[in-house]
């Protein structure tokens, strides 16, 4: 059981405190209804990833059968043929050691590196840029590590890119940004910073006060609505921020969510 409690002051007529108030609440079923909004989007954003992990994985099992036909026909070279096909073989192996790290449940925030972790995430949705039109632009600054949950890190960063390429049907361009930065508040905590940015058609102005809120979407068709919550709720969790510019401006649209993840959370 999950118990909040207010406490107010009980004041006299000459404003001397001569007690307190309670109230408590049990907010039990809020918190469980939150942890299954944030379950059922996760398996959400698993869907989305199916397709482009299903082409990832198919490319190298093609190779491997061509390569397995080879060294049967070709005796000679059948040995370079197997170590080719070890690496697919490999190539494999971490297509699905990266997609683990998007349902695996972790206790403890541990050390990342946040351009690592990023261009996994992006590596899986190669396959959508290409057929998208969509051109990859990437700025990494070495040594962009924090304390956190990678695989939070990875949905918040899954969220993200796949909004961007849903803004840009017709094709544009995709620029990700990592850095090395200090936090603008005047608390000046050491940090990274990520900016995911597309030229694409921009998030009209009656849409953008309510993009945090649960179940509020722009993609009648396929949208949860869960996507931005869930992710503002992982960058609350990392302590860090997040912001959003957009313009719907024709010739300069385009959206940039702007994330600060501080070093140590």
């Amino acid at each position: 059981m999950s118990i909040l409690l207010s406490v107010s002051p009980l004041r006299d007529r000459k404003g001397t405190v001569i007690g307190a108030s309670a109230i408590a609440r049990d907010v039990t079923a809020k918190i469980r209804a939150e942890q299954a909004l944030q379950r059922s989007e996760k398996l959400a954003t698993a869907g989305r990833l199916t397709a482009a992990i299903a082409h990832e994985i198919n490319n190298p099992l093609e190779a491997i059968t061509n390569l397995l036909y080879l060294a049967r026909r070709d005796p000679t070279r059948a040995e370079q043929h197997m170590e080719m096909a070890e690496r697919e073989v490999q190539r494999i192996a971490d297509i699905a050691q990266q997609t683990l790290g998007f349902v695996r449940e972790v206790s403890e925030a541990k050390s990342l590196n946040v351009a690592e972790t990023l261009d996994e995430v992006l590596q899986l949705y190669s396959p959508k840029f290409m057929s998208g039109h969509i051109e990859l632009q990437k700025e990494f600054e070495e040594d962009c590590e924090v304390q956190g949950f990678s695989g939070e890190l990875r949905q918040l960063f899954s969220n993200l890119i796949v909004n961007a390429v849903d803004a840009m049907p017709g094709g544009g361009r995709l620029r990700v940004r990592v850095s090395r930065t200090h936090e603008p508040d005047g608390r000046g905590r050491a940090g990274v910073r990520v900016t995911v940015a597309d030229t694409g058609i921009g998030i009209p102005a009656a849409d953008r006060p309510r993009l945090f809120e649960p179940f509020y979407t722009t993609k009648k068709d396929s949208g949860t609505g869960l996507g931005l919550w869930l992710s503002e709720g992982i960058v609350r969790k990392h302590e860090g921020t997040i912001q959003v510019r957009t313009s719907t401006q024709p010739g300069r649209s385009g959206t940039i969510f702007s994330l600060f993840l501080p070093q140590n959370s």
